[in-house]
């Protein structure tokens, strides 16, 4: 049996009530009492054998549309409460060398063969550095400002054989596009600057199964995530004569080039042409435990511990009023297995780019 304390302190026509779940007050007359306490505000009144009470302005239970409705349940942040999970698939966990475009087998093969060149500058400063001090010793007579000039010229050397290391390895890749695909890729090109604007993006790395969503806010899933960053540049190690939108994750950067999107792992290299490309973006409904970015919109509120009617579950303490936000999921995938899953804070952020890269096909 547990130990439960409780003591009551009258002053005047006031009552303060000390208890385990914290403190309350009431004010009344015999028979009629109006007060508050940790589970909110109540009246209690009574005649004879005879007595009643009821809350006032409690917490209101939530609708059960937060477990069922037409958009599905919500999904959480992994890790941020600890709920039981029944299963996890992973994301982006292809290898770009299974993706291959029949159009570029002879641009992909000499890709991969230039960025697997080996890379001569560290033996280079190695060497120079064990020589370094053997010559140093020599020269102990000379005077100092040689052995400045000595490693100046070593670290010269080890600077021109790593750019030649970088040239090596290098792809220059010119396009002269026709005019529609012209207009469709700086269509594609303002779509991801659009996407740019938006206050948090993340990367799904994997999606988990809870088992009871009675402890994970009321949330379905779980998503785990990465950083993700979405620019206008050049993909690693490729050099154009066109700006690109380039996709990085934590594991895969995707630079998307008027002809073809390029996968880079590494030093591997894969292409996916536009007609295999399957882009989806939807709008989901996410619960954040974190601030509310400012172009989110809050479109409900959870529990971070719920009743099975979306209300709060009283048996634990501290139990935090969650914002439910409507965020928008953009979905990169193959036949062959790709698997890119972006999440932005703007309701329907990605459906510019999504329309732009579905035109590009």
């Amino acid at each position: 049996m547990g130990l439960t304390f409780s003591k009551s302190v009258r002053i005047g026509a006031v009552r303060f009530n000390f208890s385990g779940s914290g403190i309350g007050m009431s004010v009344g007359i015999p028979g009629l009492r109006i007060g508050t306490g940790p589970r909110g505000a109540y009246i209690s009144g009574g005649v004879g054998g005879f007595r009643y009470r009821r809350s006032l302005g409690a917490l209101p239970n939530r609708a059960p549309s937060r477990f069922a409705d037409e958009q599905g349940a919500p999904a959480l942040a992994e890790g941020a409460f600890a709920p039981a999970i029944v299963s996890t698939q992973e994301h982006d966990t292809l290898s770009v060398l299974e993706l291959t475009d029949s159009d570029s087998d002879g641009l992909l093969q000499s890709m991969n063969e230039q960025r697997r060149k080996t890379s001569l500058w560290p033996f280079v400063a190695g060497t120079l550095f064990f020589l370094y001090f053997p010559l140093t010793s020599a020269m102990k007579t000379w005077p100092s400002v040689f052995h400045f000039v000595l490693a100046a010229v070593m670290a010269a050397v080890v600077g021109w054989v790593y750019w030649r290391d970088k040239m090596r390895k290098m792809t220059v890749l010119f396009f002269e596009p026709d005019v529609a695909t012209a207009d469709h890729f700086e269509a594609l090109c303002r779509a991801l600057s659009s996407a740019t604007s938006m206050r948090k993006l993340r990367a799904v790395v994997s999606t988990s199964r809870y088992a009871d969503r009675k402890y994970s806010a009321g949330a379905s899933e779980g998503l785990k995530f990465s950083q993700v960053s979405l620019s206008l540049g050049q993909g690693p190690g490729v050099v154009a004569n066109v700006k690109v939108p380039v996709v990085k994750t934590g594991r895969t950067t995707l630079a998307f080039y008027p002809d073809r999107m390029l996968a880079f792992q590494g030093s591997s290299v894969g292409a996916v042409a536009y007609d295999d490309l399957s882009v989806v973006e939807e709008r989901t409904r996410f619960i954040e435990h974190e601030s509310v970015p400012g172009d989110a919109q809050v479109i409900d509120r959870t529990w971070q511990y719920v009743n099975r009617n979306g209300g709060p579950d009283r048996r634990f303490k501290n139990n935090r009023e969650l914002p439910i936000c409507a965020y928008t999921k953009l979905n990169l995938s193959t036949q062959s297995g790709l698997d890119i899953r972006l999440l932005g804070s703007r309701e329907h952020g990605f459906e510019p780019l999504a329309t732009a890269l579905s035109e590009m096909a």
